[in-house]
């Protein structure tokens, strides 16, 4: 069963990935380069889903709730890209 957490754990940051990458991809309205804000917004969109998901592994392998972590994960996942689109909305 935490097997089958984990592998919706590792769809959720791909998804969560590919959804920054669609971010990061949109052209500048300025003209110029992107603010400081959208930049931000686009690395923790793109790169905080690796880094929540490498923590919550940490996290199981520690505590030994593999599928409590698992459950964790992926609202911190989803919390992480909620706040990237923030920073960066379309």
């Amino acid at each position: 069963m935490s097997l089958l957490g984990w592998l919706c754990v590792l769809a959720v940051i791909v998804a969560a990935m590919l959804f920054g990458r669609t971010a990061r991809n949109q052209p500048s309205r300025s003209g110029g380069g992107l603010p400081t804000r959208i930049r931000t917004g686009v690395a923790v969109s793109i790169a905080g889903p690796l880094l929540v998901g490498a923590t919550g592994l940490a996290l199981a392998a520690v505590s030994g709730a593999w599928l409590t972590a698992a459950a964790g994960t992926v609202a911190a996942v989803i919390l992480t890209a909620a706040i990237g689109l923030a920073l960066a909305p379309w």
